[in-house]
């Protein structure tokens, strides 16, 4: 929402962000102009439009969505100007941003899923069940990063060329979305080759005990499976073959939504830097805590070292409210992932109906 914000696509309300509540349609509409680089042209016109419902404030915005074929309205005389925006309708609306028209390779049933082969939806910023302003800010700020149908580039460098957004103010939120491409980039070179590595964790626990896992992980493709253990007995273990992911720990099998092993959900960065091959990243605790069940983070970053554009080692510092043995404590967790060299397969243990 900052990062919006200094670039002047969103505002907010006279409340603030109110990010904690659903967003009428007529706020997706402004949300929309904006993102398209059109909000001055908006303005400085009067539109005739066929609707009764539309408030001198949202007029120009709708009316300009209306002139150019973006939005037909509830009905012949209805915006649906106060009717709650859901997570199928702003899908659609971005999907329109990126140049992406109704009947181009989706309908309005099958936005979601188009939205995410696109990667303008993700595990965390979104929720078909309760849409909130939230939302809207996340999946708009992950458009920003995605590549118009035209070819021209990324909708964000698109509304700094044509002087919609000012560069300066966008330096930063740019330099993370370069960095982030070009990493995901070189993970999407990984899909469909076989990786193994070899994990270690040192867990620093709240009575100042350091406990040691090891364990072992390879990836295939979207498949993959990790499992970590204390003197031989297994903690955690992921496992994730054909569309279904799978999580053990404490004792407890949970199935879960699967995960690319490919990306790192754009709206969940909050710095990422590029230096000579190695990426450093600083994620929103917040933002991944949509994902878990049953714990909460409190401290995310990683380090991916690449060389001669194959990922090597990673590391991660992690601090992790968790519940173990019927208690809840704070845990820091240092993680290291080295390539091992093997040439393993993926195991799913028996009884996880994959």
């Amino acid at each position: 929402a900052d990062a919006l914000r200094d670039m002047a696509l969103f505002t907010g309300t006279k409340h603030g962000y109110e990010l904690e509540r659903t967003p009428t349609r007529a706020e997706a509409a402004v949300m929309l102009v904006r993102l398209l680089g059109q909000e001055n042209t908006a303005k400085s016109k009067t539109y005739k439009t066929p609707f009764r419902d539309v408030p001198k404030w949202a007029e120009p915005y709708v009316g300009w969505l209306y002139e150019n074929q973006l939005t037909v309205g509830m009905s012949e005389t209805k915006f649906g100007t106060t009717q709650l925006c859901n997570a199928q309708q702003y899908a659609t609306f971005l999907l329109r941003t990126l140049g992406y028209a109704d009947g181009d390779g989706y309908t309005y049933k099958t936005a979601l899923d188009y939205a995410k082969t696109l990667g303008v939806i993700d595990a965390v910023n979104y929720d078909s069940k309760k849409f909130l302003r939230d939302h809207m800010v996340a999946m708009s700020y992950t458009a920003l990063s995605r590549e118009v149908k035209s070819g021209e580039g990324m909708l964000l460098d698109i509304l700094i060329a044509q002087g919609s957004v000012d560069a300066n103010k966008a330096s930063r939120t740019k330099v993370l979305f370069d960095n982030n491409n070009t990493y995901t980039q070189l993970r999407a070179q990984e899909q469909g080759k076989t990786r193994s590595y070899t994990l270690s964790a040192t867990v620093s626990v709240p009575n100042g005990a350091e406990l040691v896992y090891t364990g072992k992980a390879v990836t295939e493709g979207k498949n993959l499976s990790a499992e970590l253990r204390h003197n031989e007995t297994l903690m955690v273990g992921i496992y994730q073959k054909d569309g279904v992911r799978h999580q053990f720990t404490n004792g407890k099998t949970s199935k879960l939504e699967p995960v690319s092993p490919k990306t790192i959900p754009v709206s969940a960065i909050l710095e990422l830097s590029d230096k000579k091959g190695a990426y450093a990243f600083s994620l929103a605790p917040s933002v991944l805590n949509r994902t878990m069940q049953g714990s909460s983070l409190k401290q995310v970053d990683y380090s991916v070292k690449v060389e001669g554009n194959v990922i090597g080692r990673q590391t991660a510092r992690i601090q992790i409210n968790m519940l173990v043995g019927g208690k809840k404590d704070t845990y820091k967790i240092e993680m290291q992932v080295e390539p091992s060299g093997a040439s393993d397969s993926i195991f799913i243990p028996d009884g996880m109906e994959i």
